[in-house]
């Protein structure tokens, strides 16, 4: 498996920090979006990395990355308007200088809320959209999802962070209706559960991943 690579990435408040994972096959890429900035929020954030470890194991390539005003990201927080701007450039990017051609838009809390978002404004080149605790009371969470792709929730109904029962009426009540996996006393970071999560995961996005297999 190849290392990560750091990567300064153009984004519209200035260059954003990202680490890349290269593959050998382009067709189907990974982006994860991290938890919220204010709360010490980073791409190293252990939810973030277990997710594009697991699926740089099944040979994606991935790449996640610093909203601004984080690590070593210009510009500063915007409260989720310019972050969202900030994963349409890193998507971008992904496309046009990495060749990705369809991409898994991955986001845990915060990041997953940003992911959701900017899903629904640019969802013609997703494969799947992955929302790890998303932060349903902290962003304007949409009624209608893309028919472009298919969508998959991760929420630990011990979560203390994110209200468990936010998440579940929203995912009972957007169309069309996305995969819902509940973690038994799971807590908002997955304490224990992060082999479950994987298997989880693993799981879920097989119909995409098994066709890249040799």
């Amino acid at each position: 498996m190849a290392q990560e690579q750091n990567l300064l990435i153009n984004g519209p408040a200035g260059q954003l920090e990202a680490r890349w994972q290269a593959a050998n096959q382009t067709r189907l890429g990974v982006l994860m979006c991290h938890p919220h900035p204010l709360f010490h929020g980073t791409m190293d954030n252990k939810v973030v990395t277990t997710v594009t470890r697991t699926l740089a194991g099944r040979g994606l390539p991935t790449l996640r990355f610093n909203f601004r005003g984080v690590g070593t990201s210009e510009g500063v927080h915007d409260h989720g308007r310019g972050e969202q701007d900030d994963v349409l450039a890193v998507l971008n990017y992904a496309r046009t200088e990495l060749g990705w051609e369809r991409i898994i838009l991955a986001g845990f809390s915060f990041g997953a809320g940003m992911a959701c978002l900017s899903a629904c404004r640019a969802p013609e080149h997703l494969a799947a959209l992955v929302l790890l605790a998303p932060a349903v009371h902290h962003f304007d969470a949409p009624n209608q999802l893309p028919y472009e792709f298919e969508t998959f929730v991760y929420m630990g109904d011990a979560d203390e962070v994110v209200p468990f029962e936010e998440v579940q009426d929203w995912a009972g009540r957007v169309v069309p209706t996305p995969h819902f996996s509940v973690f038994r006393t799971g807590s908002h970071f997955f304490h224990g559960r992060l082999t479950d999560l994987k298997a989880s995961l693993l799981d879920d996005l097989a119909p995409l991943l098994n066709p890249l297999q040799p």
